[in-house]
């Protein structure tokens, strides 16, 4: 029951997240330049970074639930904030804020699946479960853009985003019982930092993860305005094509976390998943066609080999960690904020001599290193 309740809340969580995601970066440029926008998405990503190094010590000291209530409504209210005002520095402010509370709620979700989740080898089946149920709201999501964006006006979405939490806030207070972690099963995430430092398969495993999570922040922050400011789409038709274009993790992510359970170990999937991200993103500078089907079958592809990388990462991952490693999993959800603060600070000298369609020749190279940081011991 509580796993299916997992699954649930992972579906709002996503959709509370995926229906604002692509906007972000053009509401924002509504009040800062190309560089500034870089550098408001650094330092909320530091501040999740420094939120995930806390967010251990809060569930020793409050539990694990009742922390988490208290970061879905801090986030609800946040979000309906940015929906609520237009007033520049108000909405920066805000968004730090909500930049920073982002991950802890999947980190608090992380935690609640691996305590669910007795068998190893059943992970890459539940992981593959648990994303597509979020992936399905990575697919709907985006149709908000389509439906209720109306001449640039995005609050109406930031007001679905924030009402999605309502729901996550109502399961989790009476059907989960709130626990505090034991000093002696917890490692501090400093620590676990400097035994990855050290190398082996789990350090290869962060390394992907983090690729992954840079190609990520990259397509989010700077897609939206290739799409919107040099291609001239409306926004309903960029939302379809997001729609599309996130197809490919509801199609393929469970089947391959099945058949990485059964038949395949995850290094032959990661192989494929990153030759096709970085063959597939190296075309889109060559795009010159207006038409949107071509832009969407592009995408399409570039995530059909994101979502091989995103299973197969995540199932080798949980593998090998267990619910009371709050510190290693900690590390491994700051790598979405740690990306989010290196890739703005990265493209800086590249968006400023070349355009947004032209950078992601640069982003192709982020997936073919992710070739060189395979684990070597497969699990099959």
């Amino acid at each position: 029951m509580r796993l299916k309740l997992i699954y649930v809340c992972g579906f709002l969580l996503s959709i509370h997240y995926a229906s604002i995601v692509y906007l972000n970066s053009s509401l924002l440029s509504k009040f800062v330049s190309g560089s500034s926008l870089n550098i408001i998405y650094a330092i909320g990503s530091a501040g999740s970074i420094l939120m995930l190094f806390l967010t251990p010590f809060l569930f020793r000291k409050l539990g694990n639930v009742y922390s988490f209530l208290f970061f879905i409504i801090a986030e609800a209210f946040i979000v309906f904030g940015i929906g609520s005002t237009e007033l520049g520095i108000l909405i920066l402010g805000l968004f730090l804020i909500y930049q920073s509370l982002e991950s802890v709620l999947y980190f608090c979700l992380d935690i609640a699946l691996e305590e669910e989740t007795k068998k190893e080898g059943s992970t890459g089946g539940r992981r593959g479960l648990f994303l597509t149920a979020q992936n399905i709201a990575w697919v709907c999501a985006p149709l908000a853009l389509a439906l209720l964006v109306d001449d640039s006006n995005f609050k109406n979405v930031y007001y679905l985003s924030s009402l999605a939490l309502i729901p996550v806030f109502l399961i989790i207070l009476p059907f989960f019982k709130n626990t505090k972690f034991r000093d002696g099963h917890t490692s501090h995430a400093l620590l676990v930092f400097h035994s990855l430092l050290k190398g082996g398969d789990k350090t290869r495993t962060i390394i992907c993860q983090f690729l992954l999570n840079a190609f990520y922040a990259w397509m989010v922050i700077y897609l939206p305005l290739v799409l919107s400011n040099e291609m001239g789409f409306s926004w309903h038709t960029i939302g379809i094509i997001l729609s599309i274009m996130l197809l490919p993790f509801l199609l393929f992510e469970l089947p391959a976390g099945l058949l990485a359970d059964k038949k395949f170990g995850e290094k032959e999937m990661l192989t494929i998943g990153f030759s096709v991200m970085a063959l597939s993103t190296f075309v889109i500078p060559f795009i010159h066609s207006s038409n949107w089907v071509v832009w969407a079958i592009v995408l399409f592809i570039t995530r059909m080999g994101a979502s091989l990388v995103e299973i197969s990462n995540e199932s080798y991952f949980f593998k090998h960690v267990k619910a009371h490693d709050t510190g290693i999993i900690s590390i491994f959800r700051m790598l979405r904020p740690f990306a989010y603060m290196i890739v703005p600070l990265i493209t800086i000298p590249i968006v400023s001599s070349f355009s947004y369609s032209a950078s992601f020749a640069f982003l192709a190279i982020l997936p073919a290193l992710g070739l060189a940081f395979l684990p070597k011991i497969d699990t099959k």
